[in-house]
């Protein structure tokens, strides 16, 4: 089974409390940790959504078998910085732009590790489909409200993140 572990973020958050607060029209500090907490809440909702890093983080992507070429999830890849056949250094080609392929030389293998860093995201768009995801948690911070609808996630939120979506397989 392939797995994906995040090793460390190596960026801070696009937007802040303070950005929330601006957008959703609070004057008060008694909410901003909760409201930091939405921020990143959102903000992993809409990368495992469109498969990409919105903060650049440090990875390590474990595939027990390949046919010797594949892509990297969660791009834009930075760099690799490593990769392993069995526990043994490997040498490999890089491809594509923002969705680096990687072909080992060795053509298929077993138990390939692959530890890089990604870009990550950081445009108007992305912004505004946090600011309206933390306005909609904020908004509804239980489970239910007597007498009004609650949605799990604004169909805008989705519509706006739609060109970045990538599907990883």
């Amino acid at each position: 089974m392939r797995q994906i572990k995040v090793n460390s973020l190596l960026g801070n958050e696009i937007i802040t409390a303070a950005d929330v607060k601006s957008y959703v029209r609070i004057d008060t500090d008694e909410d901003d940790a909760i409201i930091t907490n939405m921020i990143t809440q959102a903000r992993i909702w809409c990368e495992n959504y469109i498969s990409r890093d919105i903060v650049a983080k440090n990875r390590t992507y474990f595939l027990p078998d390949t046919s010797g070429l594949f892509d990297l999830p969660f791009a834009p890849i930075n760099t690799v910085t490593g990769v392993t056949i069995e526990g043994e250094a490997a040498t490999f080609t890089e491809y594509g732009l923002d969705d680096l392929s990687i072909e080992l030389d060795g053509g298929p293998s077993s138990n390939v590790k692959v530890t890089y860093t990604t870009q990550g995201l950081n445009d108007g768009l992305i912004k505004q489909a946090l600011l309206q995801m933390v306005s909609n948690y904020y908004d509804n911070r239980a489970d239910f409200e007597i007498g009004k609808t609650v949605n799990e996630i604004p169909t805008n939120v989705k519509s706006i993140l739609s060109g970045y979506k990538t599907m990883f397989i």
